[in-house]
C-alpha cells in the first residue's frame, strides 16, 4: 500500500478524532485557508471555522460525539469517507426541542490535501434521517 495514501487517510481520521474532541491540534491538520463546503457561509475559513462549527454549531447542539468510519478511500491528493456521527441531542436545534436521546447521521466526505494538510472539503449527511432521530 503506498505510505502516502495511508498517510493522507490518517489525517482525514485525526481531523474527526480532534474534533470530536475539543479541536486542540486542529491547525496541525487543515490549511490556515480550509474551506468546508458544508458549513454555514458565515464561519471563516481555516482551523477557526472548523473550530466554530464543531464547538459552537455541532458542540451546542449535540454531546458524547464519536465518528465512526466505515469506509475510507484515498486516490492521489483526494480522500473520501463514508462514516456515521453518534452522538446524544443535548439542546433545541431548528426547533426541536432536546430529548437526550441518541442519533446517528450517516454521510459522505471528500477531502482535498496539499502539502499535508487538508485544504477543501465536501459533505452529503442524511439530515432528513437526523431531524426524524431528533423528534423521537
Amino acid at each position: 500500500m503506498d505510505s502516502q495514501l495511508e498517510q493522507n487517510k490518517n489525517l482525514v481520521r485525526r481531523y474527526y478524532e480532534i474534533n470530536t474532541h475539543g479541536s486542540t491540534g486542529i491547525e496541525e491538520v487543515v490549511s490556515d485557508g480550509f474551506v468546508d463546503h458544508h458549513f454555514p457561509p458565515s464561519l471563516p475559513p481555516g482551523p477557526e471555522g472548523v473550530k466554530q462549527f464543531f464547538g459552537n454549531v455541532l458542540g451546542a447542539v449535540f454531546s458524547d460525539m464519536s465518528i465512526v468510519h466505515d469506509e475510507i478511500i484515498a486516490e492521489g491528493n483526494m480522500v473520501i469517507t463514508k462514516f456515521a456521527l453518534h452522538a446524544r441531542h443535548t439542546a433545541e436545534f431548528a426547533g426541536i426541542p432536546a430529548k437526550n436521546n441518541a442519533v446517528v447521521c450517516p454521510a459522505f466526505s471528500m477531502f482535498r490535501i496539499e502539502n499535508g494538510k487538508l485544504v477543501e472539503s465536501w459533505e452529503i449527511a442524511d439530515l432528513l434521517g437526523l431531524f426524524e432521530q431528533m423528534k423521537t
